[in-house]
C-alpha cells in the first residue's frame, strides 16, 4: 500500500467506477466525485495527496476546481483527463501544475502505474527511504 490518497474528479459515472476499481487494487485510498461540490467536500474531509481532474464538468471546469482545491491544500497533485485532444488543454494543464494529461481511451493500467511511480518518487524525496516499482518494495539508504 502507498498510503497516499486519490480524489477522482469525473462526470462521467463509468470513468469514476473504473479508476476506483483500478487504483484500489494498486494499493491507493480512492476517493470519486461527480461534481465541485462533492470534490470540495471530500478534499476538506479527506485531504487526498493527489487529485484526477477532469477537464470539463457539468457545473465546472477543472482548472476551475484545481484552483479552488489549491486553496484548501495548497499541495495537492494534479493530473488531468480529458476526452479532448486539445493542446491548448494540456497546455493549460502544465501550466497549472499538473504532472501530466491523458486523453480519454488512456490505458487505465498505464495511468495507475504512472500514478505508483509518481508517489514512490513521492515517498522517496521526502526521505522514506522506500521505493516500489512494479509492486516490490526496495530499501534505499539517504543521505542528506
Amino acid at each position: 500500500m502507498y498510503n497516499k490518497k486519490v480524489l477522482v474528479v469525473d462526470d462521467q459515472y463509468w470513468i469514476r467506477v473504473m479508476m476506483k476499481e483500478v487504483l484500489s487494487d494498486s494499493g491507493f485510498t480512492t476517493y470519486i466525485a461527480s461534481s465541485h461540490t462533492e470534490a470540495v467536500e471530500i478534499l476538506k474531509s479527506d485531504l487526498p495527496d493527489i487529485v484526477i481532474l477532469d477537464v470539463k464538468l457539468q457545473d465546472t471546469d477543472g482548472f476551475e476546481l484545481l484552483s479552488t482545491l489549491r486553496k484548501i491544500k495548497s499541495d495537492i497533485k494534479a493530473v488531468f483527463i480529458s476526452g479532448s485532444p486539445n493542446a491548448v488543454y494540456a497546455q493549460r494543464a502544465m501550466a497549472e501544475g499538473a504532472l501530466r494529461y491523458f486523453i480519454k481511451r488512456f490505458d487505465i493500467f498505464e495511468f495507475a502505474t504512472f500514478l505508483v511511480e509518481i508517489s514512490s518518487l513521492d515517498s522517496a524525496s521526502r526521505g522514506e527511504g522506500k521505493w516500489r516499482m512494479n509492486g516490490v518494495k526496495v530499501k534505499e539508504t539517504f543521505r542528506s
